[in-house]
């Protein structure tokens, strides 16, 4: 039995979210889902395949070929990616609390707010105080594109943050789809001086009963720090040092490990006491002692355990990644793949032989890849083509392991539907496509060309118009918009069956990846990236 002792409070300060080593290596080996299909996010005509496989591959490819620095940003726990570690910032931190802050004026009942990014906006707000909103907004914006929106990375960004702090390995569903607001929501985040009805009130608005809302609390303020500069009333200035420029006071000993420290600390009166919300000088301040003890501490006691606490955190942080606004529909489960295509193009010879390569990415942990990989091509007339890849083209590291990659370039037969390998099928449209290696893409001058390749016997169909989504600056937020800009093509020969179309030398203005695809009539390519695009 614990001994209840000198106790803290809430606050809208490092509310850290750390508890899952998304480490369910329930590798996903089949994912069926066309190049053409229906979009769940905030972009029309983007494929929901493809923000999934970009949720993965920012999630997976963490170090070597094929990476993405986005989990680096949160390893170790205690890194500050944006400034000196004598600031006593913790990114992993910032990320958590921005999740939290973003999610909490949600309206359940209007089926308004959420997920949505719309903190971007509100930086400016006293609730809102410190260095996290921008700092956050800054690391994900290089990320955000057609794919991926910004409330997409907010949600990977605590994920992330969870597996990287030691969280449980049994994991929190991680979903894309979520949609950007394009302005400010209501203001209303609960503060160390916000009274208990006011805070529960709140909260349930947001679709989180009492005991939920002590349980999360308890679970972000496991990690991470309440600082001086952002709230002197709670935190008095000697925690101010040479190596703690911010003046950062913990919760609990480990601020770097999602764990019950906190919990254990509070109810027995030890160490941090349950830290700066429990223990603020000023009563009023004391916000997350309000919420422990409103319960008589029921709901602290069942979590003071370390099973029961990882359980309860993974199911109520994935609660809070999935309060979206009604009109968002959040797709199913992204998990990491055993097997995947990366980067998968086609091209057009002088005399219309259409091929298609890329790579074909293998995640693994104990079980060493096989030496050569085979992957097949069908058409819609039964026609298929096999192909082996025996030569690796780069290797890479995971928290779920170890990644290997094939090289495949093959010439496909006419009408060819889909791209198989190791159980796992892509389909493919050889009726129109974007030529990325005949296009280009300067990054310097933002000057693209974009070529492409149509059936001449469907080039009655209209214009060929290329799509390009484009991350663009927005006011009033560091958070990119997608702007969509359609470009005509002309065309300029053929090519055996096909016909060949290229735009001008297009301008663009771009904070992160443009996507792009072609459309003719209602016949329309996939999307690529036009990183993809010769320079």
């Amino acid at each position: 039995m614990h001994a209840i002792g000198y106790i803290p409070s809430l606050s809208n300060t490092l509310f850290l979210f750390s508890n899952i080593m998304y480490q369910i290596f329930a590798i996903a080996s089949i994912f069926s889902l066309g190049f053409l299909g229906v979009c769940h996010g905030q972009v029309t005509g983007i494929d929901v395949r493809d923000m999934m496989e970009e949720m993965e591959h920012i999630w997976v490819d963490n170090d070597g070929t094929n990476s993405n620095g986005f989990v680096k940003g949160v390893s170790p726990c205690l890194n500050y990616a944006l400034g000196s570690s004598n600031q006593g910032e913790q990114t992993s931190a910032q990320w958590v609390r921005f999740a939290f802050h973003d999610f909490v004026t949600a309206n359940t009942t209007t089926g308004t707010g959420g997920m949505d990014a719309s903190l971007g906006f509100e930086s400016t707000r006293g609730e809102n105080h410190g260095l996290f909103v921008n700092d956050s907004l800054t690391f994900f914006k290089p990320t955000v594109n057609a794919y991926l929106s910004m409330s997409d990375n907010i949600a990977l960004a605590v994920v992330a943050s969870v597996a990287k702090c030691g969280g449980s390995n049994s994991g929190i569903k991680l979903r894309v789809g979520r949609i950007d607001a394009t302005s400010a929501g209501p203001a209303g985040v609960p503060g160390p001086a916000t009274d208990l009805n006011t805070t529960l009130a709140q909260f349930a608005a947001a679709g989180f009963d009492a005991s939920q809302t002590i349980g999360l609390t308890a679970c972000g303020h496991s990690l991470g720090r309440v600082h001086n500069s952002d709230t002197p009333n709670v935190v008095n200035s000697s925690f101010v040092t040479a190596t703690n420029l911010d003046g950062g006071e913990p919760f609990d000993s480990t601020p770097g490990v999602l764990d019950p420290n906190n919990i254990n600390d509070y109810l027995d009166g030890t160490g941090n006491r349950g830290g700066p919300l429990c223990t603020a000088a000023n009563v009023a301040d004391r916000s997350d002692y309000r919420l422990y003890i409103s319960d008589n501490n029921a709901t602290i006691q069942t979590m003071s355990e370390e099973t029961a606490f990882q359980t309860k955190c993974n199911s109520l942080f994935e609660k809070m990644i999935e309060v979206v606004p009604s009109t968002v529909t959040l797709s199913d489960a992204v998990k990491p793949m055993e097997w995947k295509a990366v980067d998968v193009l086609m091209d057009i010879s002088l005399r219309g032989d259409v091929s298609i390569s890329g790579l074909i990415r293998n995640l693994y942990t104990t079980t060493q890849p096989p030496k050569t990989v085979s992957y097949s091509t069908n058409s819609s007339t039964g026609n298929s083509s096999t192909g082996t890849s025996s030569e690796t083209s780069g290797s890479g590291t995971s928290i779920f392991g170890s990644t290997t990659y094939w090289p495949f370039n093959s010439t496909i037969a006419p009408g060819t539907t889909s791209l198989s390998f190791n159980n796992v099928t892509y389909s493919v449209n050889d009726n129109i496509f974007v030529l990325p290696a005949q296009s280009s893409f300067d990054s310097s001058s933002g000057s693209v060309i974009v070529k492409s390749a149509a059936l001449t016997s469907a080039s009655g169909n209209g214009v060929m118009t290329a799509v390009l989504y484009v991350p663009t600056e927005q006011e009033g937020t560091i958070s990119p918009k997608i702007v969509q800009q359609n470009v005509t093509l002309t065309s300029y020969g053929t090519a055996g069956a096909y016909t060949l179309y290229s735009t001008d030398t297009v301008k663009i203005s771009s904070t992160g990846t443009v996507i792009v695809k072609v459309a003719q009539g209602d016949s329309s390519s996939r999307t690529i990236k036009v990183t993809t695009f010769a320079p």
